[in-house]
């Protein structure tokens, strides 16, 4: 602002409560004497005095950081540098309070996070909201809550109404960041769709939404700071009502279960939270969910299928040359074929052209990503909820359904094929240690699933394993070949963990073996994440307290896990890929600053967390990590000459996944 006349100058006035016996001196602004009454509430006691001192800062003073842009009025920024005010004029933060009132401008929750913490400095209390060193990784104890303008049936979806950016499936990673800057990192919206289940209706398939979170608006709380959402997931209870899963969100896929009769769709007592079977949150999906995640979710189970996955990578590897004019069809191949090789111990070789393979299964991977772009598409339109409560299916929904019914149809038979080879005592050794091979031995001597929800649960999960996967194989390999630095530093390390390990395999990709993999990985999430919204909860206990806001029990609250590895007032050149941010040199200078909140558990994958974090998490970081490795260690890839990381797009089609160019593979051996 300097330059600018005294008539354009925007004033930003802070009521300051002054002790008798302190002076002060200000450096870049001025001192006006008033009387007014300043009221001080402290949690010890309120009190009152008579006399305060305004200052409007017109001017940082010189040498003070300036963050961008901690207020907002009128859709118009200020620089502003409020630490500096206590610096500068030798002021107590515990005496310092915002008055907004004179000015007329809100204090965003943003600029709390920067009020809390200067220079990696951890004030003994922020200024603004009070917040004391019991929460160093915090924003802050107790942030406003912002309501976003809502919509019947389109919630705060309509731009022009809820001054909400648009939503652009070809720039999702932008809305939340937007929302943020908007409303802070605590805000209460509506998105139409997340409702809880779906019952016939008069004839019609319709919504029931829970009484407190949903209406016709679709309201949810949006945090950013995962302290806040642990509370949620501690409410977690081992008894009913069991926690609220992200397929409840699906509402295309639950009507699509219950349409054709699911087992998965249907539980052993209509009257109660078992109603809706596996996407409800009744005794049939604890029953379901225990057995599916046994023999996948522990890291010894998971460990044990990397012989067979790295056998599929090492034949998946050699096809990535001959499918660099599409490259996203490979990754979605890569996907399939990992994922088979742990489920059915077999090798497909569908990601290498040169290969024969079974033409049933690219049918079946088409047919699968297309019903999960269709699912995810219908989600993010209110209009196409607002279609499907009338009863309309629209041609969206057909589309998703004919997808869903190509692709279970090919799983089914596949199930079906091993379970008759099974019988014949006609597996292989591979084959024998398979996922499925052990899944049906254990249904067979417990009983705690019937054989028809045994291939219901076989079907859906080779049919949504594809999407996730394609999208973290898709960004990692795009960023190795963006980043030639990275890509040779990784190289090094595989080729010594290998060669130390004798081959790719467990103890090889083992963390302490290959820090800067994990460390590449972890970046990939940080910067291009497959969901940037990963945590999706309930409150279904009671009410509950979420920066010192109360919200009402049966709450959808929601973890933006993105918005906050991208805000440069946290992270260091954010838009740089730099996996050496995840080191342990680096995660140590991080305690005790605002940046010490990026290594916080709920921020380091895009799998959920707590009782309904997806099953397949394990397994499916372990794809990751040996196809990736693979690729390194059999190819230099580069991108196509003049590309650069300005050249990037991307889609959600559900997840996000970049615009693959045609890359350049060269043999390294």
């Amino acid at each position: 602002m300097q330059g600018q006349s005294t008539e354009n100058k925007h004033l930003l006035h802070f009521k300051y409560t002054k002790p008798r016996s302190e002076t002060h001196q200000l450096l870049g602004g001025e001192a006006i004497k008033g009387r007014s009454k300043a009221r001080v509430t402290s949690p010890a006691r309120s009190s009152y005095f008579s006399r305060s001192t305004i200052i409007s800062w017109l001017n940082p003073a010189p040498g003070l950081r300036r963050p961008q842009p901690p207020l907002q009025s009128n859709n118009k920024h200020y620089d502003f540098d409020a630490i500096g005010i206590f610096e500068a004029t030798q002021m107590s933060p515990s005496n310092f309070h915002c008055s907004t009132e004179l000015a007329n401008l809100r204090l965003s929750s943003r600029i709390s996070s920067l009020l809390h913490y200067r220079n990696g400095r951890h004030l003994s209390s922020c200024p603004v909201t009070g917040a004391s060193d019991a929460a160093p990784t915090s924003f802050s104890n107790k942030v406003e809550l912002q309501e976003v303008p809502t919509l019947p049936h389109m919630g705060s979806l309509v731009s022009f109404y809820s001054n909400t950016p648009e939503i652009d499936l070809n720039s999702f990673y932008d809305f939340y960041p937007a929302m943020r800057k908007r409303y802070g990192d605590f805000y209460k919206m509506g998105i139409p769709g997340l409702g809880k289940f779906l019952i016939p209706l008069y004839g019609l398939t319709c919504m029931i939404p829970p009484t407190q979170t949903q209406g016709s608006r679709g309201m949810l709380y949006v945090i950013t700071d995962p302290n806040e959402m642990q509370k949620v997931i501690r409410q977690e209870k081992a008894k009913q009502p069991y926690p609220r899963g992200i397929v409840e969100a699906e509402w295309p896929l639950i009507d699509w279960l219950h349409s054709k009769g699911s087992v998965l769709g249907k539980g052993a007592n209509d009257d109660t939270e078992d109603k809706y079977g596996f996407v409800g949150r009744g005794e049939t999906w604890k029953r379901i969910r225990s057995f599916m995640q046994t023999d996948m979710l522990s890291p010894q189970s998971a460990a044990g299928y990397i012989p067979i996955m790295v056998e599929a990578a090492t034949l998946a590897s050699r096809g990535a040359p001959a499918s660099a004019a599409d490259l996203n069809g490979y990754a979605n191949r890569c996907s399939f074929d990992l994922f088979t090789a742990l489920m059915f111990g077999n090798l497909s070789k569908m990601a290498d052209p040169q290969t024969g393979h079974d033409q049933e299964n690219i049918v079946f991977c088409e047919a699968a990503v297309n019903g999960m772009d269709k699912m995810f598409k219908q989600m993010s339109s209110p209009m196409q909820l607002l279609l499907f409560k009338l009863g309309i299916k629209t041609g969206m929904y057909k589309d998703m359904a004919q997808a869903f019914e190509t692709a279970t149809s090919i799983a089914e038979k596949k199930y079906q094929e091993f379970r008759k080879r099974m019988d014949a005592n006609e597996l292989t050794e591979s084959e024998k240690s398979s996922y499925l091979r052990k899944a049906i031995v254990r249904q067979a001597e417990d009983e705690s699933v019937r054989e028809e929800e045994l291939a219901e649960i076989i079907k859906i999960a080779l049919t949504a394993a594809i999407d996730t996967t394609s999208s973290l194989l898709s960004w990692n390999m795009l960023h190795i070949a963006l980043n030639p630095t990275v890509q040779e530093k990784l190289h090094a390390e595989l080729v010594e963990s290998t060669q130390k390990c004798g081959g790719l395999n467990a103890e090889a990709l083992r963390k302490g073996n290959v820090p800067y993999l994990h460390a590449v990985l972890r970046e990939t999430h940080r910067l291009t994440p497959a969901a940037p919204l990963t945590v999706l909860k309930e409150n279904s206990l009671s009410d509950l307290d979420i920066h010192g806001s109360t919200i009402p029990k049966d709450s959808l609250i929601m973890l933006d896990g993105y918005s906050v590895g991208i805000d440069e007032s946290i992270v260091d050149s954010p838009k740089e890929f730099r996996p050496e941010r995840w080191f342990p040199d680096a995660v140590e200078a991080r305690k005790g600053t605002a940046a010490e909140i990026l290594d916080h558990p709920y921020y380091r994958d895009a799998f959920s967390q707590g009782s309904r974090k997806c099953p397949g998490s394990r397994v499916a970081n372990n794809e990751v990590l040996i196809m990736i490795s693979q690729l390194v260690l059999d190819w230099e890839i580069s991108p196509p000459q003049g590309y650069g990381k300005e050249d990037v797009t991307y889609c959600m089609h559900g997840m996000v996944h970049p615009n693959l160019p045609q890359l350049q593979f060269v043999a390294r051996n």
